[in-house]
């Protein structure tokens, strides 16, 4: 709803790419608000009424590329 995903991932990794990081990965995750939490419409005004602190998909999906990076 805020950062439309297909129009800013390419971008974001171009940019990261640009400034010298050179191991980057970019993933779209649906579902997920800007806050990483699970909802069905993204509007931010919906962020306090969501219990969910942090998506497990999302948590599950960073931790996986960290561990892979420290190999």
């Amino acid at each position: 709803m805020q950062v439309s995903p297909k129009v800013n991932l390419d971008a974001i990794k171009k940019a990261l790419g640009k400034g010298g990081n050179k191991n980057v990965t970019t993933k779209e995750l649906p579902n997920l608000n800007h806050l990483f939490q699970e909802c069905e419409t993204g509007l931010p005004s919906k962020y306090a009424t969501i219990e969910q602190t942090f998506s497990p998909i999302a948590l599950e999906k960073i931790s996986n590329w960290i561990l892979k990076q420290v190999k």
